[in-house]
Protein backbone atom coordinates (compact mmCIF):
# COMPACT_ATOMS: atom_id res chain seq x y z
CA UNK A 1 0.00 0.00 0.00
CA UNK A 2 1.02 3.62 -0.55
CA UNK A 3 3.25 4.57 2.36
CA UNK A 4 2.02 1.56 4.33
CA UNK A 5 -1.52 2.90 4.72
CA UNK A 6 -3.10 -0.39 3.60
CA UNK A 7 -1.31 -2.27 6.37
CA UNK A 8 -2.36 0.33 8.94
CA UNK A 9 -6.00 0.08 7.81
CA UNK A 10 -5.92 -3.74 7.84
CA UNK A 11 -4.54 -3.59 11.38
CA UNK A 12 -7.38 -1.25 12.38
CA UNK A 13 -9.92 -3.70 10.97
CA UNK A 14 -8.28 -6.60 12.81
CA UNK A 15 -8.38 -4.61 16.05
CA UNK A 16 -12.10 -3.90 15.62
CA UNK A 17 -12.65 -7.62 15.04
CA UNK A 18 -10.73 -8.41 18.23
CA UNK A 19 -7.98 -10.25 16.35
CA UNK A 20 -4.81 -8.91 17.97
CA UNK A 21 -2.61 -11.54 16.36
CA UNK A 22 -3.58 -10.38 12.88
CA UNK A 23 -3.32 -6.75 14.01
CA UNK A 24 0.24 -7.28 15.17
CA UNK A 25 1.20 -9.23 12.05
CA UNK A 26 -0.15 -6.56 9.70
CA UNK A 27 1.70 -3.83 11.58
CA UNK A 28 5.00 -5.69 11.69
CA UNK A 29 4.84 -6.62 8.02
CA UNK A 30 3.91 -3.05 7.13
CA UNK A 31 6.74 -1.67 9.25
CA UNK A 32 9.28 -3.97 7.58
CA UNK A 33 8.26 -2.57 4.19
CA UNK A 34 7.48 1.02 5.19
CA UNK A 35 9.47 1.86 8.36
CA UNK A 36 8.93 5.58 7.82
CA UNK A 37 5.12 5.29 7.92
CA UNK A 38 3.75 7.29 10.85
CA UNK A 39 0.44 5.40 10.69
CA UNK A 40 2.18 2.08 11.17
CA UNK A 41 4.52 3.49 13.80
CA UNK A 42 1.62 4.86 15.85
CA UNK A 43 -0.21 1.55 15.39
CA UNK A 44 2.80 -0.42 16.65
CA UNK A 45 3.33 1.85 19.64
CA UNK A 46 -0.35 1.65 20.56
CA UNK A 47 -0.32 -2.12 20.12
CA UNK A 48 2.68 -2.70 22.38
CA UNK A 49 1.46 -0.23 24.98
CA UNK A 50 -2.09 -1.63 25.09
CA UNK A 51 -1.02 -5.29 24.95
CA UNK A 52 1.57 -4.79 27.72
CA UNK A 53 4.02 -6.74 25.60
CA UNK A 54 7.74 -6.05 25.84
CA UNK A 55 8.48 -3.00 23.68
CA UNK A 56 11.90 -4.53 22.97
CA UNK A 57 10.29 -5.94 19.84
CA UNK A 58 9.67 -2.41 18.56
CA UNK A 59 13.37 -1.64 18.75
CA UNK A 60 14.32 -4.99 17.21
CA UNK A 61 12.22 -4.10 14.18
CA UNK A 62 13.78 -0.66 14.02
CA UNK A 63 17.33 -1.98 14.41
CA UNK A 64 16.75 -4.35 11.52
CA UNK A 65 15.51 -1.48 9.39
CA UNK A 66 18.62 0.56 10.29
CA UNK A 67 20.89 -2.33 9.34
CA UNK A 68 19.18 -2.54 5.97
CA UNK A 69 19.46 1.22 5.40
CA UNK A 70 22.09 2.72 7.75
CA UNK A 71 22.14 6.12 6.04
CA UNK A 72 18.41 6.67 6.35
CA UNK A 73 18.03 9.57 8.82
CA UNK A 74 14.26 9.09 8.98
CA UNK A 75 14.73 5.80 10.86
CA UNK A 76 16.43 7.67 13.70
CA UNK A 77 13.59 10.17 13.64
CA UNK A 78 11.18 7.26 14.07
CA UNK A 79 13.34 5.91 16.89
CA UNK A 80 13.26 9.31 18.57
CA UNK A 81 9.47 9.42 18.29
CA UNK A 82 9.15 5.98 19.86
CA UNK A 83 11.40 6.89 22.79
CA UNK A 84 9.49 10.15 23.16
CA UNK A 85 6.16 8.30 23.30
CA UNK A 86 7.58 5.86 25.85
CA UNK A 87 8.93 8.66 28.05
CA UNK A 88 12.61 7.99 27.35
CA UNK A 89 13.64 11.62 26.93
CA UNK A 90 17.43 11.22 26.85
CA UNK A 91 17.25 8.47 24.25
CA UNK A 92 14.80 10.51 22.17
CA UNK A 93 17.22 13.45 22.14
CA UNK A 94 20.08 11.12 21.18
CA UNK A 95 18.11 9.71 18.25
CA UNK A 96 17.01 13.13 16.98
CA UNK A 97 20.61 14.35 17.14
CA UNK A 98 21.69 11.28 15.17
CA UNK A 99 19.44 12.46 12.32
CA UNK A 100 21.54 15.61 11.91
CA UNK A 101 24.73 13.58 12.10
CA UNK A 102 23.60 11.38 9.22
CA UNK A 103 21.95 14.11 7.15
CA UNK A 104 22.36 17.74 8.26
CA UNK A 105 19.61 18.75 5.81
CA UNK A 106 16.99 16.38 7.22
CA UNK A 107 14.53 18.84 8.76
CA UNK A 108 12.41 16.37 10.71
CA UNK A 109 15.20 15.50 13.14
CA UNK A 110 15.48 19.16 14.11
CA UNK A 111 11.69 19.44 14.36
CA UNK A 112 11.51 16.35 16.55
CA UNK A 113 14.17 17.76 18.86
CA UNK A 114 12.51 21.17 18.99
CA UNK A 115 9.13 19.64 19.78
CA UNK A 116 10.64 17.49 22.52
CA UNK A 117 12.06 20.51 24.33
CA UNK A 118 9.02 22.70 23.64
CA UNK A 119 6.60 20.11 25.04
CA UNK A 120 8.91 19.54 28.00
CA UNK A 121 8.78 23.29 28.67
CA UNK A 122 4.97 23.26 28.52
CA UNK A 123 4.85 20.39 31.03
CA UNK A 124 7.27 22.16 33.37
CA UNK A 125 5.27 25.39 33.14
CA UNK A 126 2.12 23.49 34.09
CA UNK A 127 3.87 21.89 37.08
CA UNK A 128 5.21 25.28 38.17
CA UNK A 129 1.73 26.82 37.99
CA UNK A 130 0.46 24.20 40.45
CA UNK A 131 3.42 24.43 42.86
CA UNK A 132 2.73 26.28 46.13
CA UNK A 133 6.25 26.05 47.56
CA UNK A 134 8.21 29.14 46.45
CA UNK A 135 11.59 27.40 46.26
CA UNK A 136 10.20 24.50 44.22
CA UNK A 137 8.29 26.95 42.03
CA UNK A 138 11.46 28.89 41.21
CA UNK A 139 13.35 25.67 40.48
CA UNK A 140 10.64 24.52 38.08
CA UNK A 141 10.57 27.96 36.47
CA UNK A 142 14.31 27.71 35.84
CA UNK A 143 13.90 24.26 34.28
CA UNK A 144 11.04 25.59 32.16
CA UNK A 145 13.15 28.44 30.77
CA UNK A 146 16.09 26.12 30.09
CA UNK A 147 13.88 23.72 28.14
CA UNK A 148 12.20 26.56 26.23
CA UNK A 149 15.55 28.03 25.21
CA UNK A 150 16.74 24.58 24.14
CA UNK A 151 13.95 24.29 21.55
CA UNK A 152 14.97 27.46 19.73
CA UNK A 153 18.18 26.30 18.03
CA UNK A 154 16.76 23.11 16.44
CA UNK A 155 13.58 24.90 15.39
CA UNK A 156 15.67 27.66 13.80
CA UNK A 157 17.67 25.08 11.88
CA UNK A 158 14.45 23.46 10.63
CA UNK A 159 13.06 26.88 9.68
CA UNK A 160 16.23 27.61 7.72
CA UNK A 161 16.37 24.39 5.70
CA UNK A 162 12.73 23.43 5.09
CA UNK A 163 11.35 23.93 1.60
CA UNK A 164 7.76 23.28 2.66
CA UNK A 165 5.78 26.51 3.24
CA UNK A 166 3.35 24.98 5.76
CA UNK A 167 6.22 23.50 7.75
CA UNK A 168 8.00 26.84 7.78
CA UNK A 169 4.90 28.60 9.10
CA UNK A 170 4.33 25.91 11.75
CA UNK A 171 7.93 26.04 12.97
CA UNK A 172 7.79 29.85 13.01
CA UNK A 173 4.76 29.67 15.31
CA UNK A 174 6.71 27.61 17.84
CA UNK A 175 9.68 29.97 17.57
CA UNK A 176 7.45 33.01 18.02
CA UNK A 177 5.97 31.52 21.20
CA UNK A 178 9.38 30.54 22.59
CA UNK A 179 11.07 33.85 21.83
CA UNK A 180 8.13 35.80 23.25
CA UNK A 181 9.13 34.61 26.71
CA UNK A 182 12.61 36.10 26.40
CA UNK A 183 11.98 39.15 24.22
CA UNK A 184 12.45 41.60 27.12
CA UNK A 185 15.78 40.07 28.15
CA UNK A 186 17.76 41.09 25.07
CA UNK A 187 17.50 42.80 21.68
CA UNK A 188 18.44 39.49 20.06
CA UNK A 189 15.34 37.73 21.35
CA UNK A 190 13.17 40.71 20.42
CA UNK A 191 14.49 40.53 16.86
CA UNK A 192 13.87 36.79 16.74
CA UNK A 193 10.36 37.27 18.05
CA UNK A 194 9.59 39.94 15.43
CA UNK A 195 11.03 37.76 12.66
CA UNK A 196 9.09 34.63 13.53
CA UNK A 197 5.89 36.46 14.39
CA UNK A 198 5.94 37.88 10.86
CA UNK A 199 6.75 34.49 9.34
CA UNK A 200 4.00 32.68 11.24
CA UNK A 201 1.43 35.19 10.04
CA UNK A 202 2.06 34.42 6.37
Amino acid sequence: GEGGEVYAKLADIAEKLGDNVARKNYLEEGFSKNPESQSILVGLINYYLSSKEDTTRLFELLDQAKKNDPKNASLYYVEGNIHNQLGNGDKAVEAYNKCAEIDPNYEHGYIGLGLYYYNLAVDLQEKASQEVDDAKYMALLGEFETALKACIEPFEKAFEITKTPDTKVGVAEYLKNACYRFRTTSAEYQEKYDKYAAASAQ
